[in-house]
């Protein structure tokens, strides 16, 4: 019988870089450029969603993660990309 461990798994949802990002451009305006941080030249924003996952290997983690994505549509693949990452 296979050993189950309990895994980190971190879903980044970003939007797609060829889309605006609002959040990101009020940060930059309002808050970067207005404060003299002209150093910075683009802000994007986005979300974590973070799992606690039991799972065989950290690959069955990230898999089973990707599945509750799909099913449960927990971002809109048309605006939107999603990038797992996961720890022990």
């Amino acid at each position: 019988m296979a050993t189950v461990s309990e895994f980190k798994i971190d879903l980044l949802i970003s939007p797609k870089p060829e889309l605006r990002n609002p959040e990101g451009e009020t940060i930059l305006q309002d808050l970067l450029l207005r404060n003299n941080f002209d150093y910075v030249t683009s802000v994007s924003v986005s979300k974590v969603i973070q799992l606690i996952v039991k799972a065989e290997n950290l690959e069955d983690a990230k898999n089973k993660a990707l599945i509750i994505c799909d099913e449960l549509r927990l971002y809109n693949p048309l605006v939107s990309s999603c990038t797992i990452r996961g720890t022990e």
